[in-house]
């Protein structure tokens, strides 16, 4: 934790059994860490050989090797190395990454959410974690899909039917999927021995950002699968469709729903889809291994446009001395576009 110690990261080099530290090799590491993404990436450039200078040593680093950064020990990220550039560049993904390439064939029949991420995983060759999933029945087929694909439609419908949003990530080798944080956490940075930790939102860079409907939804319509064509229910919100005008979407029912769950799924389409997307971007923050996609992240109150609870949605980390970061937030919980007096049929 940033309270107990200065950063220190090292970045150990995995060839077979071999385990080399290389990090007085490595210039400009960066991972970056998107809600929206399945694995993190990250970045850096390695030393190459250099026949004029006998201590450039170039460690082999080829695609297919691992890499992790400890912090004091603690991990920070753990993957394999993707490409490796002629000048040195370096890209690693963690094992998140196989999910988002394999393609795989799945049916499940009325199976509760949880042990369609379960099966899901058995599939594509790797374990599952904690699954903390509400108990929701999946009825569908997947032929061809990746396996983020097969867990964005699962989670979707989730999310649809309890109105929160959920966090996928493998970590310690396994895939973990659950709901997003909900208690916001300060964090701290500690610059050097003889000083103490500070809250990193204290000091910070620039602000960016902007407030956009290009996302928004104040009309859903639920439909019937299969091959009819058949209108269920609508739920929509009239001041919102006044001021931005018609902006609708069509859900689709299995047919395992009751009509309790199918009313509460409209509701809940429209009430997240019916917000205006406001995202900020902070520069120059403090480093603070604990701050990752999905946490909420507490702002001290002061003139830079951004305070209070904020969602991390992107984060990314420079290791180096300083360890800082740039972070993108949206403020939580967020507001409805334009009231909320829904119409709901169904």
């Amino acid at each position: 934790m940033g309270t107990q110690y200065v950063d220190d990261h090292r970045f150990l080099l995995y060839k077979g059994s071999t385990v080399t530290d290389i990090t007085e090799a490595v210039s400009s590491p960066e991972a970056r860490d998107e809600l929206s993404a399945l694995s993190v990436e990250l970045t850096f450039t390695a030393v190459r050989n250099n026949n004029r200078d006998k201590y450039m040593h170039w460690y082999n680093i080829q695609p297919g090797d691992k890499i992790r950064v400890v912090n004091h020990g603690a991990e920070v990220f753990s993957g394999v190395i993707l490409t490796v550039g002629l000048d040195g560049t370096v890209t690693a993904n963690d094992p998140g990454w196989y999910l988002t390439k394999s393609e795989i064939v799945l049916q499940v029949s009325n199976a509760a959410a949880a042990d369609a991420v379960r099966r899901m995983c058995a599939k594509a060759g790797i374990p599952a974690g904690t699954i903390d999933l509400p108990p929701t029945r999946i009825s569908e087929v997947w032929v061809g899909s990746t396996p983020e694909q097969i867990l964005e439609d699962i989670l979707d419908i989730c999310s649809a039917e309890t109105g929160q949003s959920y966090r996928r990530r493998v970590r310690n080798g396994a895939l973990q999927v659950g709901p997003l944080p909900s208690v916001p956490i300060i964090a701290y940075h500690k610059p050097a021995d003889n000083l103490g930790a500070f809250d990193i939102t204290l000091a910070k860079g620039d602000v960016t950002g902007s407030d956009s409907m290009s996302e928004l939804t104040n009309s859903v319509v639920l439909a019937e699968g299969g091959d009819t064509a058949k209108t269920l229910g609508r739920a929509y919100n009239a001041e919102s469709i006044a001021k931005y005008g018609l902006l609708q979407a069509v859900e689709t029912l299995s047919g395992d729903e009751t009509t309790a769950q199918a009313r509460q799924r409209v509701k809940n389409l429209l009430s997240q889809g019916d917000r205006l997307t406001r995202e900020r971007t902070v520069e120059e923050l403090w480093g603070a291994d604990e701050v990752e996609s999905g946490i909420l992240l507490q702002f001290q109150p002061n003139s830079y446009g951004v305070t209070g609870v904020q969602r991390v949605t992107g984060v990314t980390h420079r290791y180096g001395h300083p360890h800082l970061m740039s972070l993108t937030v949206e403020a939580w919980p967020d507001s409805r576009a334009a009231g909320s007096n829904d119409t709901i049929t169904v």
